[in-house]
C-alpha cells in the first residue's frame, strides 16, 4: 500500500493566506514608517532653513530678516520663498497671547554676530505631530523642543 506524502492542498491554499494576510501587515506598516520620516524630514527641513538664514547673516555680515507667514505655510525672506509646507502640515504661533496681527505673519531677524530676534513657532504634522522652534535671542540657540499632540 502506497502511502501518498506531501502536503494537502487545503495546508497549502492556509499557508498561502497566512503568508498574503504577514505581507498586507507588513506593508501598512511600511507605509506609516514612510509618512513618519516624511514628516520628520520637513521638521529638519524647517530646522536646516532656520540655521541657514543665520549662517547667511553670520557671513554676509548683514542683518537677515525672513518671515514665517502661518496662513501660506511658507517661511520666506524678502527675496525668496525659502520653504512652503506642503498639504496637512502647518505652523501656529506658540505665544497665545500675542498681539492681533502677529498671528498671520512672525518676522525673524538674525543678526551678523550670531544673534537674533527671539521667536517661538510650532509646526505640526498631518499625524499630530508638534515641534517647536524656539530662537533665542542672545546665544543665537535654534532649539526644537517635542511637544504633546493637540487635543
Amino acid at each position: 500500500m502506497n502511502k501518498a506524502t506531501g502536503f494537502t492542498l487545503l495546508e497549502l491554499l492556509l499557508v498561502l493566506v497566512l503568508i498574503g494576510i504577514g505581507t498586507g501587515l507588513a506593508i501598512v506598516s511600511v507605509d506609516r514608517l514612510a509618512e513618519r520620516v516624511q514628516e520628520k524630514r520637513w521638521v529638519d527641513r524647517t530646522q536646516q532653513a532656520l540655521h541657514r538664514l543665520r549662517n547667511k547673516a553670520v557671513l554676509g555680515g548683514t542683518p537677515v530678516q525672513a518671515f514665517v507667514r502661518f496662513a501660506e505655510g511658507t517661511l520666506s525672506s524678502r527675496e525668496q520663498t525659502l520653504l512652503q509646507l506642503p498639504k496637512g502640515f502647518q505652523w501656529q504661533t506658540a505665544t497665545p497671547d500675542a498681539p492681533h496681527g502677529i498671528e498671520n505673519v512672525l518676522p525673524l531677524v538674525f543678526f551678523p554676530d550670531g544673534t537674533m530676534q527671539d521667536a517661538r513657532f510650532i509646526l505640526e504634522t498631518p499625524s499630530g505631530l508638534r515641534q517647536e522652534f524656539h530662537l533665542e535671542r542672545i546665544s543665537g540657540r535654534i532649539e526644537r523642543l517635542d511637544l504633546a499632540p493637540a487635543p
